[in-house]
């Protein structure tokens, strides 16, 4: 390189650091500024501890009312229908007659049971008297002992018959009383299968009758949510019948079936209803089941906890060694000035006041608005 070469390489370099340097001053003022802002002159700040809140799932399933009570009744003996006491529709209580067989073969043999009784009964109280007269002759010592002890075999010999006779009788009285068909609930028939004249054995189904008031709303549950529900002891359900004026209610979930569907890959859940909605067995109902998210929660914050971004974005600070740490999250506004975010540790230190000001790495004198010694003092350390 010709020493000509060597100025003009020298001349350019001098122009450069010339123009470089007011920038180089410029950039060391403001880091210099800054790192005094973080160091030397911290900011107060009030901080919170946030309650965490569960973040809810709601499954909207389609169910089918059904009644707790709903048997399809037989006749408790074999026989010819004799008269039907009730019709479809009809409302009826425990205890009423719905049904009545012919009756005659067994009324007769009731009949002739309750003739036997009454035999036995005099034999009996026959037995009972010769027996009293030989134990006050054998007082007198005019009797021989061998008579008494077959005074005594006789009477009880004749108790024994009185008490087979009456066994037999209950039978057949228990026989004829089964000739009529009783409702073991209150209800309202739902079918009737059987008209007078036919034929009817203890396996024929002749009247359905189904519960009113006792009614659940059955729905099938996805398998993948069984774990979370099988975990709660208490599952709100919002219920809305499936009709234009009917009112949606509140209901608990009662019982799940731990036996999943291998066609729907589906369990079972039954949600038990009050008596005083509009619902009849087998109608369809809306069932908004809210169930726990376990992959996500959220924190609630004061709406001054949130620093707004130029580019539209947002951010919260914590208290990390003394100083602001930046967290870039996005939130969901609440009434009353308060906000959620997801995702964040309820044990962290939130700066809710003086955000606008705050950086990065800001030195902060924190405040902390909680009755928690332990977290204060851990914050001011």
């Amino acid at each position: 390189m010709t020493n000509r070469n060597k100025a003009n390489v020298y001349t350019c370099r001098q122009i450069i650091l010339k123009l470089i340097k007011p920038t180089l001053t410029v950039l060391a003022i403001a880091s210099f500024a800054v790192v005094a802002q973080n160091t030397t002159n911290p900011i107060q700040v009030d901080v919170i501890y946030p309650q965490g809140v569960q973040n809810m799932q709601t499954l909207v399933l389609t169910g089918t009312v059904e009644a707790k009570q709903h048997a399809h009744l037989a006749p408790p003996e074999a026989g010819r229908v004799a008269a039907i006491n009730v019709e479809i529709g009809d409302i009826v209580t425990l205890g009423q007659t719905l049904l009545s067989l012919d009756n005659k073969l067994a009324e007769l043999e009731v009949n002739a049971a309750q003739a036997n009784v009454k035999a036995a009964k005099v034999n009996a109280d026959e037995a009972m008297r010769l027996y009293q007269e030989v134990q006050k002759l054998s007082e007198q010592q005019v009797v021989a002992q061998t008579l008494i002890a077959e005074r005594a075999a006789f009477l009880a010999s004749t108790q024994a018959q009185l008490a087979s006779v009456e066994a037999s009788f209950s039978f057949v009285q228990e026989r004829l009383n089964r000739h009529t068909l009783k409702a073991p609930f209150n209800g309202v028939i739902a079918q009737r299968n059987v008209d007078i004249g036919e034929w009817v054995s203890q396996q024929t189904g002749v009247i359905t009758l189904v519960a009113q008031d006792d009614l659940r709303l059955t729905v099938a549950i996805p398998q993948q949510y069984f774990s979370s529900l099988s975990k709660q002891t208490d599952v709100a359900i919002e219920i809305k019948p499936d009709s234009s004026d009917a009112k949606a209610f509140r209901a608990t979930l009662s019982r799940l079936v731990p036996v999943s569907d291998m066609q729907t890959r589906t369990f079972m859940a039954q949600i038990d209803l009050p008596n005083n909605t509009a619902l009849v067995s087998g109608m369809s109902a809306v069932a908004r089941i809210s169930i726990p998210n376990s992959e996500q929660s959220s924190i609630t914050l004061p709406r001054s906890a949130i620093k707004q971004h130029p580019d539209g974005g947002s951010s919260v600070f914590i208290v990390q060694n003394g100083v602001a740490k930046r967290i870039v999250t996005a939130f969901t506004s609440l009434p009353n000035n308060q906000v959620t975010i997801n995702n964040q540790n309820t044990d962290a230190a939130f700066i809710i006041s003086g955000v606008a000001s705050l950086q990065d790495g800001t030195a902060i004198v924190p405040t902390v608005l909680s009755n928690t010694v332990s977290k204060l003092e851990s914050v001011a350390r």
